[in-house]
């Protein structure tokens, strides 16, 4: 008895299976399954149950429309790759951020035992590096601002910018020679909020462009 439950329940899974992809071939046979004319005194009067003279515009609606997305996507296409290299400064000047405040960061939590030096004194001075990438980037950017309302704006985020170099170097510098030490902490903070004000000066500006 249990030979032949088993055996009918595998006949059972052959016929479904059978079917079922002779189902699937069906689905796919409607699917390209040609136009229907409609054929009067040998002239084409309808296709698809559609007059064709509206059939054909649609068609060539739908083919513009097709055309103008590939068109799209190519140019955006085209934009992402260029744009790696456009706005260099809008790029780098994430660098200096966070790593000023991930610096600071790493002082506060090893306030007591400096454990985090090493991996401080690696950081800022990468930071300075980004960040001279990132003022001349931002000085070549900001000729199309002149003679505009933003200008003053721009002006006041490029001091900001070389405030925040000089405030890195310097931060660098102190990590490395002993009798800067004193300094650290408040080369620290004043590069916190030089590179604060900057930012919100970028941000401003970046909102206007």
């Amino acid at each position: 008895m249990l030979k032949i439950n088993i055996k009918l329940l595998f006949t059972i899974l052959i016929m479904a299976s059978v079917l079922y992809a002779h189902e699937g071939h069906k689905k796919k046979k409607a699917e390209v399954k040609p136009d229907t004319l409609t054929i009067v005194d040998g002239d084409t009067i309808a296709i698809n149950g559609m007059a064709t003279e509206k059939f054909m515009a649609a068609r060539h609606a739908e083919a513009e429309e097709e055309e103008l997305e590939a068109a799209e996507e190519g140019e955006v296409e085209e934009v992402t790759i260029g744009a790696v290299f456009e706005h260099i400064h809008n790029k780098v000047i994430h660098f200096p951020i966070a790593l000023t405040i991930i610096g600071l960061l790493l002082m506060i939590l090893g306030y007591k035992d400096n454990k985090y030096l090493g991996a401080i004194k690696i950081i800022i001075p990468f930071a300075a590096l980004m960040t001279i990438v990132a003022v001349f980037a931002g000085l070549s950017q900001a000729e199309p601002f002149e003679g505009t309302a933003a200008y003053g704006l721009v002006e006041t985020h490029e001091l900001l910018g070389f405030g925040v170099l000089a405030s890195l170097i310097l931060w660098s510098i102190a990590l490395y020679v002993k009798k800067l030490e004193k300094f650290i902490w408040a080369l620290a903070i004043l590069t916190f909020l030089l590179v604060s004000a900057a930012g919100l000066y970028g941000g401003v500006i970046a909102q206007i462009n």
